[in-house]
């Protein structure tokens, strides 16, 4: 779910380009009409997601209204996941031949992960690159290679809401260094996601900010765990949050979006994008 912890808050999720990146081609025959509501339902609940982390509506409302916005995202992530569950042989037989199977398989591996479902995210995506690689889209194959970073992004978000009120000094430890593992493979595994994808690529935009989120979850790690000068973020990541904020700025503004998510990540992180120009 791309999750980014801050002290006691409710996780930001980002959101922003999901719709964007899941868009799956479909052909004009009856198998595929399962693919077509599972990437619907989908769509609609990334658009409802990007809404309620970006938008006005979670400042203005209700702690309640926004729980029950959660629960109804999560319901439409289900629903694209039931959907996939329900292709039988012959539609499964259909989406090969129409060569659609690897894009099934990349939205049940988004769908499960979105849904919490990480062993099973990982899984579905092995699958779909070993067994329809030649299938995959260059944007779905960039989103598989980054999403088991996605997933290690969450688990250090699972990591530090575990820890209790007053941890023990061993758990403190313990804690920040399972978190920097955990982050550093999260950013090992989203550059290979975004080496796999066109440099002008949009999906750059979204694998940036899954960076930023796992740089976030680091940068949190440290300021409940760490000691003396530990308990900030290390130079060569604030160097590198940075530098991707600039990116994201200009590669927002090369895409003339209508909402620039920079400002969110660098208000996150409490830092200004790098000098300098586009």
């Amino acid at each position: 779910m791309l999750r980014s912890a801050r002290v006691r808050q409710p996780r930001p999720i980002v959101a922003l380009a999901v719709v964007l990146l899941v868009a799956l081609a479909g052909a004009g025959c009856a198998s595929t009409n399962r693919l077509r509501e599972a990437q619907a339902a989908f769509n609609e609940a990334a658009a409802a997601e990007s809404q309620l982390r970006f938008g006005d509506a979670l400042a203005e409302g209700s702690t309640q209204g926004a729980v029950t916005q959660h629960t109804t995202i999560q319901n439409g992530y289900a629903s694209a996941l039931l959907s996939l569950d329900q292709l039988d042989a012959r539609d499964v037989a259909r989406l090969k031949q129409d060569r659609l199977w690897g894009n099934v398989l990349a939205l049940r591996a988004l769908a499960q992960w979105k849904l919490g479902m990480l062993d099973r995210a990982r899984d579905t995506a092995k699958e779909a690159q070993q067994v329809a690689a030649d299938q995959i889209f260059p944007r779905d194959r960039a989103l598989l290679l980054a999403l088991p970073g996605l997933i290690k992004t969450d688990e250090a978000f699972a990591a530090l809401e575990r820890l209790p009120a007053e941890p023990t000094a061993a758990q403190r430890a313990a804690t920040l260094r399972n978190v920097q593992l955990l982050i550093a493979d999260a950013s090992d595994a989203i550059d290979r996601g975004r080496g796999a994808a066109d440099a002008a690529h949009p999906v750059h935009l979204y694998l940036i900010q899954a960076r930023l989120a796992a740089l976030r979850n680091l940068q949190v790690a440290h300021q409940r765990l760490g000691d003396g000068e530990a308990r900030t973020l290390p130079a060569d990541r604030r160097d590198e949050a940075q530098a991707l904020l600039k990116e994201l700025r200009c590669r927002s503004e090369r895409l003339e979006l209508k909402t620039d998510p920079t400002g969110f990540w660098a208000n996150k992180l409490t830092l200004t994008p790098a000098p300098g120009p586009c």
